[in-house]
């Protein structure tokens, strides 16, 4: 039977949600997107600012008229004003429609951190295209930039710009980079190696107040002052969920819209059949805590929205559980990690052994080889988080590690784990082998 389906968000969970139920359902696909553009990759748009990746509208995957010419209806550049769940209503910029189904996909919005000056000209986020456009227009290689936040984005921001010979600074509140993905001695690895690429770098220190009459000319924090031309504050996010509040949905302690194992939407406590959502705005579970948790990552994104394309096909698909398996790339350098941290496993109160050891991403003989540093986190000998770093071969090996964490791999496992080998691409014995030893060896008392 025909349903009418309104998707608000036209990020990566909202039009593959689209482009899936015109494939394979023959219901009618109402977009609304606040976006001026649709369907691009964020994930690439530090690279643009490298030069690696000539312009941002090259990150464009397909053009609104590929959608349009499927039968979907997209309105782009438009507000959802309010979500009127009783009469199944969405009213927006252009015009009140009707719904049988609704997927909120709102996404995530910057949170902007309460400092002085911070709203001057100069000062950008990166979370859209029209954002990377801007930053591009305002950096030329003589810009001074600063860049605020210390996570992932931050570090590819200005690794990226560094590349190109931009004096640049990253400064983090916290003690070391990637705070949310790595633990301390882990990161120190990717700080020495953003340092040896001409990059600044601050971490536990805070921005005083962003100075300039009109626009940014510099920052202040520590009792120190630093020209700036350009800030690029990469501080976080936030799940975008305003409507989906006012409309009188469930969110979460996350800040995410509250949603079951088949991303449907909860009202008062009872999930809804017909509202799902999915994306940066939804609230999951993670495997290792069963905590809620927020995915922001572009696989998960698309993951969810196959989820709820299915449910809206009339399947029953279910998500699980995340892992939220990622990767971060500075210059030549990858860090990558999956599961928790010790510090998430300190703040769940989930006792650890870790394990720790430094190989090569070839034969210590072969030209090219580099060092590899891995550690390995285990909870009553079950594997329950990993982090490597190198110039490469980290994200095979944290979706091998994945794989074995959502298989619910032990200690043993991992000893036992066969490898292949050749000189070009790998040492005779895999590093993450000496590291699940270092790991048994402390469970047995024996280091």
């Amino acid at each position: 039977m025909t349903k009418k389906v309104a998707i608000i968000g036209a990020g990566a969970v909202g039009m593959t949600v689209a482009t899936y139920l015109k494939r394979h359902t023959d219901h009618d696909v109402l977009v609304f997107s606040s976006d001026t553009y649709t369907a691009y990759s964020q994930c690439g748009m530090p690279f643009v600012l490298e030069g690696i990746i000539s312009d941002f509208p090259d990150l464009i995957v397909r053009p609104p008229d590929t959608f349009i010419e499927m039968g979907i209806d997209l309105h782009m550049d438009t507000e959802v004003r309010h979500i009127d769940a009783g009469s199944q209503k969405v009213i927006s910029d252009s015009g009140v429609f009707e719904y049988d189904h609704l997927v909120i996909a709102t996404g995530s919005t910057p949170f902007i951190p309460p400092i002085p000056g911070i709203h001057l000209s100069g000062v950008f986020t990166l979370h859209t295209l029209s954002d990377g456009i801007d930053i591009k227009s305002n950096i030329n290689d003589n810009s001074r930039v600063v860049v605020i936040g210390a996570g992932g984005i931050g570090i590819e921001v200005a690794a990226s710009l560094a590349r190109r010979g931009i004096n640049t600074t990253l400064i983090g509140t916290l003690a070391q980079v990637l705070p949310l993905t790595l633990d301390p001695d882990m990161a120190s690895f990717v700080e020495q190696h953003l340092i040896s690429m001409g990059i600044r770098v601050m971490t536990g220190t805070s921005v005083d107040s962003v100075n300039g009459q009109q626009r940014v000319e510099s920052v202040s924090y520590g009792g120190e002052i630093l020209p700036a031309d350009v800030v690029i504050v990469t501080s976080g996010l936030k799940p975008l969920t305003s409507v989906a509040r006012e409309a009188g949905y469930d969110i979460g302690p996350t800040g995410g819209i509250v949603t079951d194992e088949r991303l449907r939407v909860s009202m008062n406590g009872v999930f809804q059949d017909n509202v799902y959502s999915g994306g940066e705005c939804a609230q999951v579970f993670d495997l290792i805590t069963g905590s809620p948790v927020i995915s922001r990552l572009g696989s998960a994104a698309r993951r969810m929205a196959r989820v709820i394309g299915e449910n809206l096909a009339g399947k029953d698909a279910v998500y699980p559980p995340t892992l939220s398996p990622g990767v971060v790339v500075a210059g030549h350098l990858v860090a990558g990690s999956v599961g928790i941290t010790s510090h998430t496993a300190k703040v769940h109160d989930i006792n650890i052994i870790s394990g720790s050891s430094k190989g090569y991403t070839r034969a210590g003989y072969y030209p090219g080889a580099l060092p590899l540093f891995i550690k390995l986190l285990f909870s009553k000998k079950k594997l329950v988080g990993a982090q490597v770093v190198s110039g490469e071969g980290v994200k095979e090996r944290i979706d091998a590690l994945s794989f074995a964490m959502r298989m619910g791999a032990e200690v043993d496992d991992l000893l036992d784990w066969e490898t292949s080998y050749s000189p070009p691409v790998a040492m005779v014995i895999d590093p993450v082998t000496f590291a699940a030893d270092d790991a048994k060896n402390k469970m047995e008392g024996i280091a």
